[in-house]
């Protein structure tokens, strides 16, 4: 590449807007072409059509891209495009919240998912044909599209800066995959000095800034999540006075007649008032601690680290009985519920008297103290959620069945097989977390992490530009958003900088091996 052609860079805009508001400033610091692709919903999309705060060669609006109609697939093109990308294509689709197994509003054929990707995966390919990016700024990729793009971007050689969090609240890395660290494959040539456990978790508690992470996750809940009645009031009455146009326009939205909604949000409220009544009345309020156990901290439904992070492992209910059988005799196996499943009306009942019925498993109020469990186990076991990380600090080696950027370390075990968990389980429980090892990965992390607060930013976003509640189909004023950008300029300021010398660090690599 010649040092006359200026860096392509195109963005992923989503109803968040973290990665517009870092762009404007971006832009100002660091020369380049810059596009984007806006996954939003019609009232947002009114802003990105006719904003002037930066200057894109071109934008793409995601849910123009496909036609509700068309539903006979080309199983050629898409059997052809799994080949050359080698990529699942039902992999995602069927984790695909929208999809399949969560909501109820419409059904998905299984000729109307393909057609959706088709379309989807022959818009992506276009815009590499037709602009070929350097690198690709985005959030994290929760949805089965964004993730699609990502692994696309890579096969082009188009270099990701995703932003997402290291299980560690209020801080941020940006990385091509957000359970790797960009450049560093294991612990083995970080130099750095060995810190014992209480100097480690001194780190840990300087890291957290004084804040729980799951009190971070709980705060944004109860400001923003449908489980605040008057939030959930608040969202139903825009709802159903807007013009509800994204029924035909935008796939999320497919089925979600008014009516439909309403009823919806009656019947989920009306369950969730059920299940934590039967929760106060079953789940374990003062479990023994001081007999052994293996500890199993369910994770959220719908979140990314299961869905995309750890595809095969969404049944819980199955891990559970899967770590029951495996456990040697002399262990229980602890179960505890998440606080924050709570924003999605918990789990049902059965799930609940399933999992209690399991033999020798005790299923946890989400009240009772996680880090009396992660102190107090023999073993932590997660799909690939931040506890197994935190029970290292207590010297708690763990086990998990995804992928996890903490994964570098020793302790941590990735599951292979299912035939081979309890082989893993009796080798783990014999393994020491070593402090050396600790410490290297502190290192690396404080020389990789951000200190901006995905959270909190979103958070005051919401607050300002929408309606709670899980709204997001919101009208922005571009004075409003020029004055947030604004108030907002030091952290934003610091992001966009932050991104410009992750750019600089591919660029180094790329000239070093080239």
């Amino acid at each position: 590449k010649h040092n006359f052609m200026k860096d392509k860079i195109i963005f992923w805009f989503g109803s968040d807007f973290t990665q517009f508001s870092m762009a404007y400033y971006l832009q100002k610091k660091f020369d380049s072409d810059l596009y984007s692709i806006v996954d939003v919903t019609n009232n947002s999309k009114k802003f990105f059509k006719n904003q002037k705060l930066i200057d894109f060669k071109k934008t793409w609006f995601l849910h123009d891209q496909y036609d509700k109609n068309y539903n006979k697939p080309d199983l050629d093109y898409l059997k052809y495009f799994e080949k050359k990308y080698n990529i699942d294509l039902w992999q995602l689709a069927i984790n695909e919240r929208m999809f399949y197994g969560f909501f109820d509003f419409h059904k998905f054929t299984a000729n109307e998912i393909l057609s959706i990707v088709e379309q989807i995966c022959k818009f992506y390919e276009q815009i590499f044909l037709e602009i070929k990016p350097d690198f690709f700024i985005t959030k994290l990729t929760a949805f089965h599209h964004l993730e699609l793009f990502r692994k696309m971007c890579i096969y082009h050689g188009t270099k990701v800066l995703m932003l997402s969090s290291p299980k560690i609240p209020k801080i941020s890395i940006l990385s091509e995959d957000d359970t790797k660290f960009d450049y560093v494959n294991n612990l083995e040539k970080i130099e750095c000095e060995e810190k014992n456990f209480d100097d480690l978790n001194k780190d840990l508690f300087l890291l957290n800034s004084n804040n729980d992470a799951k009190e971070v996750m709980m705060d944004y809940w109860k400001k923003h999540g449908s489980n605040s009645k008057i939030n959930m009031i608040k969202t139903l009455i825009q709802f159903l006075t807007s013009s509800n146009i994204n029924i035909n326009t935008n796939y999320n939205y497919y089925g979600r007649t008014r009516l439909r909604v309403l009823k919806n949000a009656i019947i989920l409220n009306l369950k969730k008032t059920i299940r934590e009544y039967f929760m106060e009345k079953n789940l374990e309020k003062n479990p023994n601690v001081k007999t052994p156990f293996v500890y199993y901290p369910l994770g959220i439904v719908l979140e990314r680290h299961i869905l995309i992070g750890a595809p095969y492992c969404t049944n819980q209910l199955e891990i559970i009985r899967h770590i029951a059988k495996s456990l040697p005799v002399g262990f229980r196996l602890l179960v505890k519920e998440h606080p924050a499943q709570k924003s999605r009306e918990w789990r049902s009942t059965l799930e609940y008297k399933q999992i209690i019925n399991i033999p020798n498993v005790t299923l946890i109020h989400p009240s009772f103290s996680e880090k009396e469990l992660q102190k107090n186990c023999s073993l932590l076991i997660s799909t690939a959620g931040g506890s197994a990380f935190e029970a290292t600090f207590f010297q708690k080696p763990s086990i998990i069945f995804g992928d996890a950027i903490y994964s570098i370390l020793p302790s941590v075990k990735k599951v292979d097989s299912l035939e081979n968990l309890p082989k893993i389980i009796k080798t783990s429980l014999k393994t020491k977390v070593k402090s050396k090892d600790l410490s290297k990965y502190m290192k690396i992390l404080s020389h990789e992490t951000i200190n901006f607060s995905f959270g909190e930013f979103l958070s005051d976003f919401n607050q300002k530009f929408t309606s709670s509640g899980g709204n997001v189909d919101s009208i922005i004023d571009q004075n409003d958003l020029k004055l947030f950008l604004e108030q907002k300029q030091n952290s934003l300021e610091y992001l966009a900088l932050r991104h410009i010398d992750k750019i600089n660090q591919h660029k180094k690599y790329a000239e070093n091996n080239s």
